[in-house]
């Protein structure tokens, strides 16, 4: 066990022996003797202190240290290690559209899911699998319908390093495995800075992609679109915006033109509609471009106009943004592997990332802490009903010994 704030376990021990050394002071009643002018003393109870060798009140005293060292003890966030093996694995195993057979992708996924300390199935979202049950998952999803959801190895890195901080405390080095076909719609431009964040080797088991003849086909029957302008076409898509603003940036697909957009345009009550897809967005997430198939028919109805001065027309992203606005219709898929040197790139150094390396997760409370706090309340209780009774006793002690005691005599004037 160690303490995340050993400070307060320190303070902890200095006012424990601060209420010890408290307890060495005694306050007793003095031993009493006649003495002829006892009669001109006040008729009042008397204590005198002193430093006794042995402390007074051990059961108090007990109680008392006991709650100061709970209370100590439960700031200073105590944690337990648990048991370390050498390496621990986290797999990351891709079930998006990009694999060619899931069967293939269980088959290879399964004997390095045994015994992993964490399990990550991943397509547009990645989501943990109890390691426990990782097998009949895969399983499952062999058996199942082929996801439609693109692949994103970025959602499955996020994923990988929050695992990876949950699990350094029980290992010394942690391996990091990948199953995927590794295709180019999986990696997008967070991809390399997230694979940068993981200080070691990344195990890389391919498995086959998808039918590039089947989609090749299927691209040269996808309609080329017929472009029109909410301002210079009779659409139905849009209406006039009751008041017109200005805004920064439109995104189309994986292109972003930056440029200061008159918005004068907004989507017509009903859009999109069964038949129209949102092709390309503000950046403030309302939709600029609608994409409606129809048949062998295609219209991409755009809100905004191009800019036409200035230096915007000869950036190079406004040459990739024209060109993503007359790409095909329907959703456009890179299903090409990723080169080799990408892969390589991506596996990274030869050795495993030591724990040390990597950040861990942040601080929450401990599960021991609510326990040491319910503990100190339960001894302030205790040591609240045992002064009580303390005070209780030491009443009747002091009755008695004011019954005991001789009365003054009064002085009469003759003997005065």
């Amino acid at each position: 066990m160690n303490f995340l704030y050993p400070g307060f376990l320190i303070a902890a021990g200095a006012v424990s022996a601060a209420v010890v050394v408290l307890h060495l002071l005694v306050t007793q009643q003095p031993r009493s003797e006649d003495l002829p002018t006892v009669r001109f003393v006040p008729d009042v109870p008397a204590r005198s202190t002193s430093v006794a060798i042995r402390p007074s009140d051990l059961l108090l005293l007990l109680l008392r240290v006991l709650m100061i060292m709970a209370i100590g003890a439960a700031f200073a966030q105590p944690q337990l290690k648990p048991k370390r093996q050498a390496v621990a694995r986290i797999v990351m195993v891709d079930a998006s559209r990009a694999v060619k057979d899931m069967k293939e992708v269980a088959d290879s996924a399964t004997p390095l899911v045994k015994g992993a300390a964490a399990v990550v199935v991943f397509d547009s979202v990645a989501r943990e699998v109890t390691p426990a049950h990782a097998p009949d998952s895969l399983a499952a999803l062999a058996a199942g319908p082929k996801s439609a959801r693109r692949g994103m190895l970025s959602t499955a890195m996020i994923t990988g390093l929050r695992a990876a901080a949950r699990v350094r405390d029980a290992a010394d080095s942690i391996e990091m495995v990948v199953v995927s076909p590794l295709v180019g719609e999986e990696r997008d431009a967070a991809t390399d800075e997230l694979r940068n964040l993981w200080p070691g080797h990344i195990r890389v088991v391919r498995v086959a992609g998808p039918d590039q003849t089947a989609d090749a086909d299927a691209a040269k029957n996808t309609p080329r679109p017929r472009v029109e302008w909410a301002d210079s076409a009779k659409s139905t898509m849009w209406q006039a915006r009751a008041k017109t603003d200005t805004i920064g940036a439109v995104r189309a697909g994986t292109s972003v033109m930056v440029y200061n957009f008159a918005r004068r345009w907004q989507p017509a009550a009903g859009m999109p509609d069964s038949l129209t897809r949102v092709y390309a967005r503000w950046d403030d997430g309302e939709p600029a471009a609608f994409e409606r198939i129809n048949g062998n028919d295609c219209v991409r109805s755009i809100a905004f106009s191009l800019p036409n001065a200035g230096d915007a027309i000869l950036r190079p992203d406004f040459v990739r943004f024209v060109d993503g606005l007359s790409a095909p219709c329907g959703v456009t898929r890179d299903i090409l592997p990723l080169p080799e040197a990408f892969v390589s790139a991506f596996s990274g150094p030869a050795a495993l990332a030591p724990v040390s390396s990597i950040k861990p997760r942040e601080t929450r409370m401990t599960p021991l802490v609510p326990w040491l706090l319910g503990g100190a309340l339960l001894l302030a209780l205790l040591e609240l009903l045992v002064r009580r009774m303390s005070g209780d006793a030491a009443a009747s002690r002091e009755a008695e010994l004011t019954a005991s005691r001789p009365a003054a005599k009064p002085v009469t004037g003759a003997a005065a």
